[in-house]
């Protein structure tokens, strides 16, 4: 096996780079891995949603990165990455702190796309990542002790913008109306037909109105400005959630990378082109010839277990292995208590489904005691359940 001089450096600390750095770890546990990331917490996204009905603990998908990193014996660093030198093979980070590298990933997710939209940023509330939620959540609290608010929008009608206006509506009843705008001509147009059907259904019984081929002109700080079939309407509005897509979080990229779709091409080892030793795996990335992979969890943590076996192949000096994306179905949230799941030739929707959602990403959280705490508490809430 080759020596390591240097440690194996991981920017980004999401779903790909917490899945990549375990595995990794337990493959090599002699082998040196630091990990950097401008957060303190890792967040489970998929249950974010949860955290808003309160049917889910902010520590359940919160965890602490020092806790879980230290605990399998890797570095865990915080810091902004704000420049690579790959022909010097340096990072740059804040407060001139400079990192050397010998193999180098970067995974460092995605941020939220307001596409230049006048007014996104500066009227809208974003939905994701943790500071994204506690403001969420912080303007929540005020609505519901605020009668004058009538009107709320949810911008994009992908699974955050559908999970996010399900769980909302059945917060907050009858409190305001609420809008969920989407740009093409369906909702969930990327998902699994039985969970588009059993969003529409979920979407239809709470009298959530749907704006379909509907685009979003501008937000100012009392309407927002739609196009629908070429006619322009304005609409006051008191609360604009904007979920309508993301972008690749590459600002600190300011050399020659190839770039597609504006995320970084790699090979199907997640290798960046004319770069040695340098990867690229989960949002940022964009599989030559896989361009159509979904940017999910899924996805993503597959992506960091496939790249901890072959980055432990280069080391001995073997071949790595062109990496295959195994479709395990989805699961989306439809409000408080119930959900759709199609997957592994199943398909069922509702309590049960929302249950068993909830047991699956509790033994998916990366820090094992959080997921034996989480099952326990899932467990001792619906003991009567069984």
């Amino acid at each position: 096996m080759k020596s390591i001089q240097k440690p194996i450096v991981i920017v980004g600390a999401g779903f790909a780079g917490m899945t990549l750095a375990l595995n990794l770890k337990k493959l090599l546990p002699s082998l040196p891995i630091l990990v950097i990331d401008a957060e303190t917490k890792f967040i489970f996204k998929p249950l974010m949603y949860e955290v808003l009905s309160k049917e889910v603990q902010m520590w359940e998908v919160a965890p602490d990165l020092s806790n879980i990193f230290s605990a399998a014996g890797i570095t865990f660093l915080r810091n902004y990455l704000k420049r690579i030198n790959f022909n010097e093979k340096i990072l740059e980070f804040s407060e001139d702190l400079k990192i050397s590298y010998e193999y180098l990933v970067i995974c460092t997710g995605s941020v939220s796309n307001s596409f230049a939209i006048k007014g996104v940023e500066e009227n809208c509330y974003f939905f994701n990542n943790i500071n994204d939620l506690k403001k969420l959540n912080s303007i929540l609290k005020i609505l519901n002790n605020n009668s004058s608010i009538q009107k709320l929008f949810v911008v994009g009608g992908g699974p955050s913008g559908v999970e996010l206006a399900c769980k909302l509506k059945d917060i907050f009843q009858d409190q305001f109306s609420i809008n969920l705008v989407e740009k093409s001509n369906e909702i969930l147009s990327r998902n699994k037909i039985f969970n588009r059907e059993e969003a529409e259904k979920a979407l239809q019984t709470r009298k959530i109105n749907i704006f379909l081929n509907s685009t979003v002109k501008e937000v100012s700080e009392k309407t927002i400005t739609i196009s629908k079939n070429c006619e322009i309407i304005n609409f006051e509005k008191d609360i604009v959630i904007w979920t309508a897509g993301i972008k690749p979080n590459i600002s600190y990229i300011n050399q020659e990378v190839s770039l597609l779709k504006d995320r970084i091409l790699v090979n199907d080892k997640f290798q960046i082109d004319n770069i040695n030793n340098c990867f690229a795996i989960g949002d940022i990335s964009i599989i030559k010839g896989m361009e159509g992979l979904p940017l999910t969890a899924q996805v993503a943590m597959q992506e960091g277990n496939h790249l901890a076996k072959n980055i432990k192949l280069l080391i001995e000096g073997k071949d790595l292995l062109p990496f295959e994306f195994q479709d395990n179905g989805e699961m989306i949230s439809l409000g408080i208590g119930e959900a759709s799941i199609s997957g592994i030739g199943l398909t069922f929707s509702g309590k049960l489904a929302f249950e068993a959602r909830r047991l699956i990403y509790a033994s998916k959280l990366p820090d094992v005691s959080k997921s034996l705490k989480s099952a326990a508490s899932w467990l001792f809430q619906r003991k009567s359940a069984f």
